[in-house]
C-alpha cells in the first residue's frame, strides 16, 4: 500500500469538508464555521453534456432488442457471480451496455433543459459514468478497448487489440467504469467524487445482475493501478478516471504481454465551454490511488474483522421467499421500468415476507476482490408484525435487532434533510461504517470501496423492490444527523447511502395527511 494510500487524513478530512447540514435556506456542506453552499449551477451557460462522444471514430452497430432471460431478478439480485458457464459475446456487451448505462424513453425538463433518463445510476439526473471494455477476440467482435456510447447506443473503438494484460486480468471482458467528475460536479460540487462511487454501485448492481441472468460469471474489481488502467483506456486519470473494474467471463486464451502503449489523442466533444475544477475531488483521487501491481497485491490482501458484537435487543427471523416462490419477471424487464418513488401508501403495511426477501437477496455476498463491511441500520415505519422502530439487520443471523422502538416518521424527514417522502416511505435503509479499522486495513481506498458497497447493495434492494411490484427511491441525508439519530449503536460511525422503499401510492389515491 502506497504511503499517500496509507495516510486516511485526506479520506477523513474529504468527508468531513462534504458533509451536508440542514441550512436556512438549503443545504449548506462542510464542516462548521467552514460551510459553503451545497450546490453549484452558478453558470447555467457551463451546464455539461451529458455524454462522452468521440468525434472521428466510426460507430459498431450493436443488437437494440434482447430476448428475456429465463432468470428471475430477484435471483440475478442476488447471485454470486461465481457460477455459470457463458461465454461474453457482442450481444452480451450490448446488453450490459443498454442494462447498466444506457438511455430510457423518459425524459424530464428541469429549468428549460431535458434530460433523457438512463438505466445508469445519476444523482440528481447529472449523469456523469461511462462504460468501457477490454476483451480478448469475442464472437462478433475483435480483440481491443471499446467504449459505450450511451447516445446513440452503439460501440467505439478506441485500439485495437488485446491489451488485457496491461490491466493485470485475464478474463475474456473487463468492463471498467469512469466518472467524468466535472458533469456531477457543476451541480454538487466536491461532493460529486462521493456520487461517482454512489452511481457506480447503482450502475454495477445492474450490471452483475444481468451477467448472473445470462449465465456469465463476473467479479467486481476494487483494487487496481489507476494510472495503467487509465493510459489503456485513454483518459487521463484527472478530470475523467476509473473507479470500478468488473471481470466478465471466465477460461479462454489468456491475455497476452503489451508493450508500452501509446497515448492516446482522439478528438471529444467538449463536456462545456470551460470546466471548474474542485480541488478536493483531484486530491482525494490522487490519495486514493494505487501506483504498481505491487500496490495493489498488497491492498487486496489485506482485512477487515466482520465480526459484530453480539444483539442485545430482540431479534426478529426474517421469512425471504424461497427460490421456487420468487416472481418470474427477468431483470431486464425489472431494469426498463425502474423508477425513482417518492409516493408511498400510508394506509397499508408492507408485507413481512417481501420486508424480508429485500434485506435477504440484497445483502447476500457476490465475488469481489474486497467487500469492506458495511451495516444496514434501518427506521421501519410501517412493515407487518414488526414495531415501528429502529432497527440493525444481522445478514450472516438472517435476523433483524430491535434498536428502539418509537413513531420515528419525523425523524426519517428530519435527518433527510426534510424530505416529506422518507416520512411516509415504510422502511428507510442507511448504511453506515466504521470507518476507523476499514481504513486502517485499506487506506484512503477503502472510502472509495466503502461508498461503492453500500451503494451496490442498496441498487440490489432497489431492483429487488421492483421486481415484487413495490418502489424505492435513493435520497439524501444530513451526515452528522445521522449518526446522531442511529446511536449509541452508530457512535463513532460514518454515513454512507441511504434508500427508502414501500408499497407506491396509487396515482388516484388522496396525499397523506
Amino acid at each position: 500500500m502506497s504511503s499517500r494510500n496509507a495516510d486516511v487524513r485526506a479520506a477523513l478530512e474529504f468527508h468531513a469538508a462534504t458533509r451536508y447540514w440542514r441550512g436556512g435556506d438549503g443545504i449548506v456542506m462542510g464542516t462548521p464555521p467552514d460551510l459553503e453552499n451545497g450546490i453549484w449551477e452558478e453558470d447555467r451557460s457551463l451546464e455539461p453534456y451529458p455524454f462522452k462522444v468521440y468525434e472521428t471514430l466510426e460507430p459498431i452497430a450493436i443488437p437494440r432488442e434482447f430476448p428475456p432471460s429465463a432468470v428471475p431478478a430477484l435471483a440475478a439480485v442476488s447471485a454470486s457471480g461465481r457460477d455459470g458457464t457463458g461465454a461474453p459475446d457482442l450481444a452480451f456487451l450490448a446488453r450490459i451496455g443498454r442494462l447498466s448505462n444506457g438511455l430510457l424513453d423518459r425524459t424530464v425538463t428541469v429549468r428549460g433543459t431535458t434530460i433523457t433518463y438512463r438505466t445508469a445510476g445519476g444523482t440528481g439526473a447529472r449523469y456523469h459514468l461511462e462504460l468501457y471494455f477490454v476483451c480478448a477476440d469475442l464472437p462478433g467482435l475483435g480483440a481491443g478497448v471499446y467504449h459505450y456510447a450511451a447516445h446513440d447506443h452503439s460501440l467505439r473503438r478506441v485500439r485495437s487489440g488485446d491489451d488485457r494484460s496491461a490491466l493485470g486480468m485475464d478474463s475474456p471482458v473487463v468492463l471498467a467504469v469512469t466518472s467524468t467528475f466535472w458533469r456531477n460536479a457543476w451541480r454538487y460540487k466536491a461532493r460529486a467524487y462521493r456520487h461517482a462511487f454512489w452511481d457506480a454501485g447503482t450502475s454495477l448492481s445492474q450490471a452483475l445482475a444481468v451477467a448472473a441472468s445470462a449465465g456469465v460469471p463476473a467479479e467486481l474489481v476494487l483494487g487496481f493501478a489507476d494510472d495503467e488502467v487509465n493510459a489503456v483506456l485513454g483518459i487521463d486519470g484527472v478530470r475523467e478516471a476509473t473507479v470500478a473494474l468488473c471481470a466478465l467471463g471466465q477460461g479462454g486464451a489468456p491475455a497476452p504481454d503489451v508493450a508500452a502503449l501509446p497515448p492516446l489523442d482522439l478528438p471529444v466533444r467538449p463536456v462545456s465551454p470551460r470546466e471548474v475544477t474542485f480541488p478536493a475531488i483531484p486530491a482525494m483521487h490522487l490519495a486514493s490511488s494505487l501506483d504498481t501491481a505491487a500496490d495493489v497485491d498488497a491492498w487486496r490482501s489485506r482485512s477487515v474483522d466482520p465480526a459484530r458484537p453480539a444483539p442485545s435487543g430482540p431479534l426478529t427471523t426474517l421469512d425471504p421467499l424461497p427460490d421456487d416462490a420468487l416472481p418470474p419477471e427477468p431483470v431486464e424487464e425489472v431494469i426498463l421500468r425502474r423508477r425513482s418513488t417518492r409516493r408511498y401508501d400510508t394506509s397499508v403495511e408492507l408485507g413481512f415476507r417481501d420486508f424480508s426477501t429485500l434485506l435477504d437477496r440484497s445483502s447476500r455476498a457476490y465475488a469481489a476482490d474486497v467487500r469492506p463491511p458495511v451495516d444496514c441500520y434501518l427506521i421501519v415505519n410501517a412493515v407487518e408484525g414488526l414495531t415501528p422502530g429502529i432497527y440493525l439487520h444481522h445478514p450472516a443471523r438472517g435476523a433483524v435487532e430491535l434498536l428502539r422502538a418509537g413513531d420515528f416518521r419525523a425523524d426519517a424527514a428530519r435527518i433527510a434533510v426534510g424530505q416529506e417522502y422518507c416520512a411516509d416511505a415504510h422502511v428507510n435503509a442507511y448504511w453506515l461504517a466504521d470507518l476507523g479499522p476499514l481504513l486502517a486495513a485499506y487506506g484512503n481506498r477503502g472510502y472509495r470501496a466503502a461508498q461503492l458497497t453500500s451503494a451496490l447493495q442498496a441498487g440490489k434492494l432497489h431492483l429487488g423492490t421492483h421486481a415484487l411490484g413495490l418502489g424505492a427511491v435513493g435520497s439524501t441525508s444530513a451526515d452528522d444527523e445521522v449518526v446522531e439519530f442511529f446511536s449509541p449503536h452508530a457512535a463513532g460511525k460514518t454515513y454512507l447511502f441511504v434508500t427508502v422503499f414501500g408499497v407506491k401510492r396509487p396515482r388516484t389515491a388522496s396525499p397523506r395527511p
